[in-house]
């Protein structure tokens, strides 16, 4: 699952926080625009909460602001160490009120993150907080969310989600990414159950919005139901997936969890979609592909997929898989096609078992001096389960070429054999051949002496 979700890794939350750090403009009653740099969360308040919460935050004064000026200056040079002693400075002025305090830990809180100190930053986020209600609620909000991403970076999730909600609580129109990033935390901590409804709400919401349903959405829903063994739901997000983000791996794995649920013709039609968009270029799954085609007995389709496979170069060319292209030819009853392919596989054999088949084809079609090549072939290579077959098919070949005695000899050497191997249905398939030539050899001597 971590390979096919697109969590938040600590690089990614470093640049999204870091995007979230805005300049606004506040006013004390008589001085100059205050700029205050803090996180500003992806979610609106209403503006009569706005309201109420502006009328409760005091004023900034002159000296603050030029404190918190100074500051601004140094990080402006990159000069952490001087923002932070004029932040020093700041702390120690007598009579800070909320506001006050509140930015100079915000802004405390910002140095420690850019330097990546992580754990000072939540340390000072959280001081921001201890000033609450009495700071602007843009900034409370936006250092809850910053708070949340901050301890999911720290993989403490249990304090990422804790405050995600409360941000939710507050929020009114939360952003859906924000119900992406809750539902990340909960899948980090395994919860799986609780993943579902935060996604299903950006989802909606995205909808709603006219906005596109991301496709990482759809992932992060998918590797849930997964953890959570409800495959029906895999495969309905699978069939989406693959309408609306068509890739390899999504086909391919629809096609496996079809085959897991029993669902073999759809399981076919995915991987042969998969196949005819090109998709499938490594030989175990061409080799998976055509195996799956001649189960749901389509032979031909499985043959020509795997001959053009082998001749691309994308099916190594050894005996395992000319064996299965000669073998889908075969059963497609196009022994012209197989015959060549067995020859091939078999010269790549170290034993005479692909000859053997090759005698046993060339009987079928009468073709009796290429079985009784084959055959001698598959002798000499050995090697062959049943060895004593390969006689019987040899002397039966010998038999109806007419040569009675060569037949003999190999049905009494087949016999030897197969009395070694103690291989009972092979004696009597032999010694029936054997006694069957006998008695033709003597009707023929008996033929020709009559006629002479």
């Amino acid at each position: 699952m971590k390979n096919g979700v697109a969590l938040v890794s600590r690089l990614a939350m470093r640049f999204a926080l870091l995007g979230l750090v805005a300049a606004v403009g506040l006013f004390n009653g008589t001085g100059p625009a205050v700029q205050q740099a803090y996180a500003q969360a992806p979610g609106e308040v209403s503006e009569e909460a706005e309201q109420r919460r502006t009328q409760r935050v005091p004023a900034m004064r002159e000296q603050a602001f030029n404190r918190l000026s100074e500051a601004q200056e140094a990080l402006d040079e990159n000069d952490t160490r001087k923002a932070l002693e004029a932040l020093t400075r700041m702390e120690g002025q007598r009579g800070l009120n909320a506001y006050e305090a509140a930015s100079m830990w915000n802004m405390r809180a910002y140095i420690h993150f850019s330097t990546d100190n992580y754990p000072r930053a939540i340390e000072a986020y959280e001081r921001v907080l201890s000033f609450s209600p009495e700071v602007p609620l843009a900034l409370e909000l936006g250092t809850m969310y910053a708070l949340g991403q901050l301890y999911f970076v720290q993989e403490d999730y249990r304090k990422a989600i804790e405050y995600l909600n409360r941000w939710f609580d507050l929020v009114e129109t939360p952003s859906t990414q924000a119900y992406v990033f809750l539902a990340q935390a909960y899948y980090q901590l395994q919860d799986f159950r609780n993943v579902i409804a935060p996604v299903q709400t950006a989802m909606d919401l995205a909808r709603e919005r006219g906005d596109e349903v991301r496709e990482n959405w759809w992932l992060l829903k998918r590797a849930a139901y997964y953890e959570m063994e409800n495959f029906d739901k895999v495969i309905e997000i699978l069939e989406i997936l693959v309408r609306d983000f068509p890739s390899k791996d999504y086909w391919v794995q629809l096609s496996g969890l079809y085959g897991q649920e029993g669902r073999s013709k759809k399981q076919i039609g995915a991987i042969w979609a998969a196949y005819v968009q090109g998709y499938l270029d490594q030989e175990r799954e061409i080799l998976n592909v055509t195996g799956l085609l001649q189960q749901e007995e389509a032979p031909y389709w499985a043959a020509r997929i795997l001959e053009k496979a082998i001749e691309d170069g994308i099916v190594e060319t050894n005996r395992r898989n000319l064996q299965g292209l000669a073998q889908a030819w075969q059963v497609a009853q196009n022994l012209e096609k197989a015959i060549p392919v067995y020859h091939r596989a078999a010269e790549r054999a170290d034993d005479g078992e692909l000859h053997y088949r090759l005698a046993q084809l060339y009987l079928d079609r009468d073709d009796c001096d290429n079985s009784i090549r084959s055959a001698n072939r598959a002798i000499e290579r050995g090697g062959v389960d049943r060895a004593a077959q390969i006689y019987l098919i040899k002397g039966m070949c010998e038999y109806n070429l007419t040569r009675y005695d060569d037949a003999l000899g190999t049905f009494a050497e087949g016999l030897r054999v197969a009395r070694r191997d103690r291989s009972e249905q092979d004696i009597n398939a032999l010694s029936q051949w054997r006694t069957h030539v006998e008695r033709e050899k003597r009707r023929q001597e008996q033929l020709a002496r009559a006629s002479s």
